[in-house]
């Protein structure tokens, strides 16, 4: 998280010129990995959602929930490999190379179980707050007759 600073012209009175002034704008800039970690700091601690945009200085609630739909409810999270990677491409590869690539698909796929553990997170505690507000039970019991 880093806040926005932005330059301008104005007028020294006592120099009698110019000046090119830094100002603050109160306004932040988030990398990938902000957005992740501050949505799942909301869905895992139980935070009402204006504290978690008055602690960040995030500009409305809605822009948490966007970010909640893009992580939360990313589809494509795991992709599978291409089947036109032959033994011939992989033969070729040196032992090193191998291992690079492993330890990349391994970040990778640790990043993809995070994010949908984080999902199954804001689930349930959708539902549990959905049966607390409504008051109506939404889980299948275990032993209904159907």
């Amino acid at each position: 998280m880093q806040e926005k600073i932005k330059t301008r012209w104005v007028w020294n009175e006592k120099l009698q010129e110019h000046q090119m002034v830094e100002y603050r704008t109160g306004k932040y800039s988030f990398t990938e990995e902000d957005k992740i970690s501050i949505v799942s700091e909301y869905v895992c601690g139980h935070v009402p959602a204006s504290v978690i945009v008055e602690k960040y200085h995030i500009g409305t609630r809605q822009t948490l929930f966007n970010w909640m739909d893009k992580y939360v409810n990313e589809n494509e999270l795991v992709s599978l490999p291409d089947e036109s990677e032959n033994s011939e491409t992989m033969a070729k590869k040196t032992p090193e190379e191998r291992l690079q690539e492993l330890e990349v698909e391994n970040k990778r796929l640790q990043k993809a179980l995070e994010l949908e553990k984080l999902r199954s997170k804001a689930y349930d505690t959708m539902i549990n707050m959905a049966e607390e507000t409504f008051n109506i039970p939404i889980r299948k019991k275990s032993g209904t007759k159907q």
